[in-house]
């Protein structure tokens, strides 16, 4: 997918939408955008049109990863080039990640949620994104086996631990179903069959497993080692 970037021209420093819902796709996407040397900015498909719109314009992006079974429901400018990172054909396809960026490249930009006006984009270059995750998992020991249950929407900066903090030690993101991604019943079931062992959320998420698990007199998984709450 990265070597499909760049045969469209991405380059360092541009920025790529990844418009999904929650799934491994966004994972895949996002790998694949920085492995070009550029960056990305998550969107919600949710958003009214008129706001993604502004948004990609906002952006001057050019190119968007979509997931195949969103992609005929949405609309998106015409000079936007589509790629479903789920079909597309990537066989023989290999890119050399570029790796002559320097720490104060951009990596992602978030929006903010607007709750003082309007909406800004938050840019945040590779050496404060990296710092955080080696500070993490230097302090909590985390290891290749590892689980961490990703709850976050990736236009949340959690996802950005959730993903890239758990593939640099190697260890396993466990995705909940976008349609179930804020059931807390299911999240315990996955922590339960995937022996979870790091929760990383908003406060407000672990209330909302705590009160299920009492209302159903359900213990926490014992793999459970590590719970980080911030936002």
């Amino acid at each position: 997918l990265g070597h499909q970037l760049h045969q469209l021209g991405v380059c360092p420093g541009q920025l790529v939408a990844i418009v999904m819902e929650k799934g491994w796709e966004q994972i895949v996407a996002a790998l694949a955008i920085l492995t070009c040397g550029a960056a990305y900015i998550p969107i919600d498909p949710k958003l009214p049109q008129e706001r993604l719109w502004q948004l990609l314009e906002a952006t001057e992006v050019q190119q968007a990863i979509v997931q195949s079974r969103l992609d005929s429901a949405l609309e998106l400018p015409d000079y936007i080039t589509r790629i479903c990172a789920d079909t597309s054909d990537v066989s023989g396809s290999y890119l050399q990640p570029l790796y002559n960026l320097s720490p104060t490249s951009l990596a992602y930009v978030i929006y903010t949620s607007g709750s003082t006006g309007v909406p800004k984009g938050v840019m945040i270059d590779h050496q404060g994104a990296v710092n955080t995750i080696l500070d993490i998992n230097q302090r909590f020991h985390v290891q290749s086996t590892d689980r961490v249950i990703a709850l976050s929407s990736l236009s949340f900066d959690l996802s950005v631990y959730d993903i890239f903090g758990t593939l640099a030690t190697g260890g396993t993101i466990v995705i909940p179903d976008a349609d179930r991604q804020r059931n807390p019943d299911h999240w315990l079931e996955l922590m339960v069959q995937h022996q979870v062992t790091i929760w990383n959320s908003v406060p407000a998420l672990m209330q909302m497993l705590l009160e299920s698990a009492s209302n159903r007199n359900h213990l926490l998984p014992a793999s459970l080692r590590l719970v980080l709450l911030s936002g």
